[in-house]
């Protein structure tokens, strides 16, 4: 039952993102229950605060967007801690691969090396980089974003095949 849940929450975040660029409340918050439903609340407690500790900083340096921190913590209730830690690794692995392909693709090598230096120098300075730049901020439309829903997506698959595979042998 978890696993279906955690399959139409993934897909479906996916879908939206993809198609719309954002993640609906409403999915994100039907997930989170469900992790609460099924699981022990312990268990589910634990993979929303390891999501949150994780993408609220991030939230806060508008580097990724609130529909990508809801559908991490609703993940977190569904898998708990150590699965949703697996999960993320994946995804954030498979987000870089897919960002690179597209910096490499769009001929934008340069510009994200430039980019990534005033990401640093006003972390240094203890200044949010999107204050200095908006483009950095993912709001306002003017970088360039990946539609992390899908790459969740494909994270949450990637670990179910291998986990199934894992068990068979």
């Amino acid at each position: 039952m978890t696993t279906a849940c955690v399959l139409l929450l993934s897909l479906g975040a996916a879908i939206w993102d993809w198609r719309v660029r954002r993640i609906p409340n409403w999915l994100c918050l039907s997930g989170l229950l469900a992790g609460f439903v099924l699981n022990d609340w312990r268990f589910a407690l634990g993979g929303v605060g390891l999501a949150l500790a994780i993408h609220l900083p991030l939230f806060a340096l508008r580097a990724t967007g609130g529909g990508d921190v809801k559908l991490m913590a609703a993940l977190g209730a569904l898998l708990g801690v150590d699965v949703w830690l697996r999960v993320f690794l994946i995804s954030a692995i498979l987000g870089g691969v897919i960002a690179l392909g597209m910096v490499f693709w769009r001929g934008a090598l340069r510009e994200t090396f430039k980019r990534l230096w005033m990401i640093l120098r006003s972390l240094g300075r203890g200044v949010a980089p999107y204050r200095e730049r908006p483009e950095l901020d993912v709001t306002t439309g003017l970088g360039n974003t990946l539609p992390r829903g899908v790459v969740v997506a494909i994270a949450v698959v990637v670990w179910l095949g291998y986990s199934k595979f894992r068990t068979s042998f």
